[in-house]
Parts: structure tokens; sequence; C-alpha cells
């Protein structure tokens, strides 16, 4: 078993070149499934969002090093729709309160347990750290987890009878479940028999005492079309504001100038992208994703100044200058 803050610093090595090509950042949980689907990658280049690996390109998370393919296993964090919506719902698990299913509160979480050996990477237990002296501290198994939510982790109730007390005791209870999702792929899905046709009667046609009754479908009755023939009225002329003289017909008319119609400006241009080198296009594509998000959380500079507070818009000024101050990554992390 492996726990996140062991895995959190890990160097990434790329097997194909041999190169050490950045370090485990943090790791994105899929609360649906209790799964890490996603480890976040510090690759010590700056751009406008992180650097993130799918479980699924990871060859394995070893006592020294996680391992993948090839560097471009690292995607960026922009290109992966589903790994942003993890990253909004912002589950992190540990540090959140341990509560009941009848509402009772036990405690709050310590360190997450995760099955290194399972490409799924399931948690198999979370650490428990209770609030009353009469509670005794473990590990709770992934079998008592009802809920992993933002800021609670719903439990059975009887969660303090099922607490674990070493980290040995999940390898055999990890291997265990391993063993039945096995048993439930392995499982054959019972065979589905076709129903029977509807028999014909003597005539050649259905059999009108069967279960099921014919359908007899009608079709809509075409709209008549309108007997009415109504003359087009002609729209009156419109009159002018001002009294003048009409030379072209007898009398006085109103007259009235032509209002004076605003200058619109016209749009700029769109920049054009085959014009573009490829790290240009990838900055540009990146900017246009963020523009218009809300911020969920105030970014600050360097210095202690603030670059975005919460609920202001993402606008290329504030996209500027927290790629300035080397935030880019945490203002992609925090918007909505």
């Amino acid at each position: 078993m492996k726990t996140t803050q062991q895995i959190i610093g890990m160097p990434v090595i790329s097997i194909s070149d041999g190169n050490e090509i950045g370090m485990v950042k943090n790791v994105i949980i899929n609360a649906a499934k209790g799964t890490v689907d996603f480890f976040v990658i510090d690759s010590g280049v700056r751009s406008l969002a992180g650097g993130v690996i799918p479980a699924g390109r990871v060859l394995g998370i070893g006592e020294y090093a996680l391992t993948i393919q090839e560097s471009d296993d690292i995607s960026d964090i922009v290109k992966i729709p589903a790994a942003i919506e993890l990253l909004q719902k912002n589950i992190t698990v540990s540090g959140t309160r341990v509560l009941t299913k009848k509402g009772t509160l036990l405690g709050e979480t310590g360190d997450i347990y995760i099955n290194e050996n399972d490409q799924s990477y399931p948690i198999v237990g979370v650490e428990f750290i209770p609030n009353k002296p009469d509670l005794k501290s473990g590990i709770i198994p992934r079998s008592s987890i009802i809920t992993f939510g933002k800021n609670l982790l719903v439990v059975n109730d009887d969660v303090t009878d099922t607490l674990l007390d070493i980290p040995g005791d999940i390898d055999s209870l990890a291997e265990q479940q391993k063993k039945n999702q096995d048993i439930t792929v392995l499982r054959p899905e019972p065979e589905l028999k076709p129903e029977p046709e509807p028999e014909a009667d003597a005539f050649g046609g259905i059999d009108f005492f069967a279960d099921e009754p014919a359908r007899v479908e009608f079709a809509e009755p075409e709209k008549p079309e309108s007997v009415f023939n109504i003359p087009e009225i002609p729209a009156e002329e419109p009159q002018d504001a001002l009294f003048g003289f009409d030379g072209d017909r007898d009398g006085f008319h109103i007259s009235q100038p032509e209002p004076e119609l605003p200058d619109i400006p016209e749009p700029e241009p769109e920049p054009d992208e085959s014009q573009m080198t490829a790290a240009q296009l990838f900055e540009y594509r990146q900017k246009q994703y963020l523009l218009g998000k809300k911020v969920t959380k105030t970014i600050y500079s360097q210095s202690g100044d603030i670059i975005a507070q919460v609920g202001d818009i993402i606008t290329e000024s504030v996209i500027d200058a927290a790629k300035r101050e080397g935030k880019l990554i945490e203002l992609v992390m925090n918007y909505e």
C-alpha cells in the first residue's frame, strides 16, 4: 500500500529515455469511484496550467519513483475536461470530518491509503483521528465508507468496530477486494431469450385474442386550406414631423430629417492561427479557455499583493499577472 503523502514528492521517470521529467505535486480523486484518476505533475516549466498524468498512463509506483512510458504521457490539464471537472469538485479526503450515517461526528481523516498494484488506484483505507478520548484511532476500510464529500467523509454507523489497527491489515483487505472484483467481472450475465412473435390467425392476420393487442396507427388528417381570401391592406405612407411645401402634391406636408446613426467601430480581426508558432498557438488557446471564468479563491503574488479576488472574472491582465508571478497553476485550479 502507498499513502498519498508517500506518493506526493516522488520523481517522475520517463522509461523511454531514462530522464527525470518532474515530480508528483498532488493527486486528483474521483469521489464517485473512490479512486485516484490523475496525478498532478510539477515539471518546472511555467505554462498557463499544470500537467497531469491520467492513471491509465502510469506504469508503476515504486519505492523511489512514479514511472511512465514517455514524457508525452503528461497532458496539459486544460485539454482534459474530466480532470478539470474533478478539480472543481475539490475532493481532498484528507483533513475532512468523519460523520456517521445517523449524523454523529466522530473525528477527522488523516492520510489516504491507495493500492498501487491496481491500475485503477483505488482508495482502500483512510486514516481516522478521533475527536474523543474514548474512541480509538485506526484505519477506516473502504467498505465502511459511504460517501467521499468535499467537507465530510460519511461512514457506516458501526465504523469503530471495523477499524484496522495496522497498515498490514489493509494489504490483505485490498487483495480480498481485488478477488471480489475479479469474481464479479468473470460472472456470466444471464442469457436473455427473445420474445416469441405473435401468431397469425387462419386469415393471415394477427391473433386479436393474444395478450398484446395489435396497435393501429391513424394518420393525422390534413389541415384544410383557408376558405377566406383576405386581401392585403397597403401600409400608410409615413408622415414627416416638420411642415414644408410639397411641390408634387397640393398643400403642405410634414417633414423630418433622418436621424444621424452613431459610428460603430469595427471588431478587431481574430488572430490568424496559421501564422502562429506551436508555442504561441498553445498559449493562445489556453487563454481563450480561461477568459471569462470566475475566480473561487483569492490569488496572491510572491510579495503578498492580490492578483485576483474571489468572484473576479478572469481577464487577459489577470492571466498575464498570474503568469508573471508564477501563480498560473493555482489560478487554473481555483475557478468555475
